[in-house]
């Protein structure tokens, strides 16, 4: 038995409500995936809409509506990480943690989970946006990558680079 089969390793996935966190968890799945020693972190990144300004004293006029978008997106995130512990189950992972964080900066989010948890991987999916797009908006993997201070493995979009995965 070799020193590395017994240990259990930390992988964190990031997940949002788009393809390309499905993309990510199934090449995770197909790759990588020791279910003896894997301990699968799911997280996503939650981003409450604003209260929009208000020409009313404190905004009460508007409370109504956001508490509803609230409720809606708190729904939404339930779903999305439910339907996540589901597939972990269907593909025979069975260690695995779910996790929200209210936050706009999902980079943040992951590469601080990873830390906390002293994880061993981070697998995330990519956009795929070009270089000068991600430089005005950002991206999610490129935070990751330069922030990290564990491996990461980027899974690029369908019909690029073959459809393999970069790690760092």
């Amino acid at each position: 038995m070799t020193e590395c089969e017994g240990k259990e390793r930390k992988v964190v996935l990031g997940v949002d409500a788009s393809p390309h966190s499905e993309r990510a968890f199934d090449w995770y799945c197909k790759n990588i995936c020791n279910v003896k020693t894997d301990r699968l972190l799911i997280i996503h990144a939650q981003e409450y809409p604003s209260i929009p300004a208000a020409p009313y004293p404190y905004g009460y006029a508007y409370y109504e509506e956001w508490q509803s978008l609230k409720e809606k997106s708190d729904k939404q995130v339930k779903a999305l990480l439910e339907s996540f512990g589901s597939k972990c189950k269907d593909h025979g992972v069975l260690k695995f943690k779910l996790f929200k964080e209210e936050s706009n900066r999902p980079g943040e989010v992951i590469c601080k989970l990873a830390e906390d948890e002293s994880v061993d991987l981070v697998v995330i999916g990519s956009r795929g946006m070009g270089t000068l797009r991600r430089t005005f908006l950002g991206s999610v993997s490129d935070y990751c990558v330069h922030h990290n201070h564990c491996s990461i493995a980027v899974v690029p979009p369908p019909n690029r680079h073959d459809g393999h995965a970069h790690s760092t």
